[in-house]
């Protein structure tokens, strides 16, 4: 079924909980939302009707980044400011069997392959990477997924000696949207 959400964060709202160590990011107001947990850390909260991101919740917040940004405790409301600026556009098509996501506005692009149905998006201006689309999303979407996600956790959680890779390019078109680039820098 095609759909998109299109969204501005201009309500972003953070509470941090230091007893639980538990990072909460609602964007907007409380509303009714169905929850996807990531490995137990992170959790994604959607409000289906209209398809939209309700908030993010990160489980042991500080001890998942106390090691890479010791200081970004911090430095959350300030980062927090920051993703109201931020735009997110996803969107699936039926008659491609696609599915896009971007980070900034309409611009001129170029697509550079990240694996067999997986091509980052990169703005012909700077080169930056700003989305990225899955084709043959039916059958090979939900592991296509799995492969973005898991790579951009292991490009945060490398070494700083680590080679560079593709997906610490993703990684780091993520964070910076979110605005923490040092965080990248460090976990890179």
């Amino acid at each position: 079924m095609a759909f998109v959400i299109e969204q501005q964060f201009n309500d972003v709202r953070h509470q941090y909980d230091p007893e639980g160590d538990v990072l909460y990011i609602s964007f907007g107001p409380p509303v009714p939302a169905v929850t996807i947990d990531i490995e137990g850390w992170l959790a994604i909260r959607l409000v289906p009707n209209p398809p939209m991101l309700s908030g993010f919740t990160f489980i042991g917040f500080k001890r998942l980044f106390s090691k890479m940004r010791p200081d970004l405790i911090q430095e959350i409301p300030e980062r927090v400011s920051r993703i109201k600026k931020s735009r997110f556009h996803i969107g699936y098509s039926d008659e491609s069997d696609t599915l896009m996501l971007r980070f900034e506005d309409e611009q001129p692009v170029y697509y550079e392959a990240f694996g067999n149905n997986i091509y980052m998006e990169r703005s012909l201006i700077s080169s930056d990477i700003v989305g990225f689309k899955i084709t043959h999303y039916t059958d090979q979407g939900v592991n296509s997924l799995e492969r973005l996600v898991t790579g951009m956790l292991d490009a945060l959680f490398a070494s700083p000696h680590s080679s560079p890779r593709q997906v610490d390019g993703l990684t780091h078109a993520l964070i910076k949207h979110l605005d923490i680039p040092t965080l990248v820098k460090l976990a890179a």
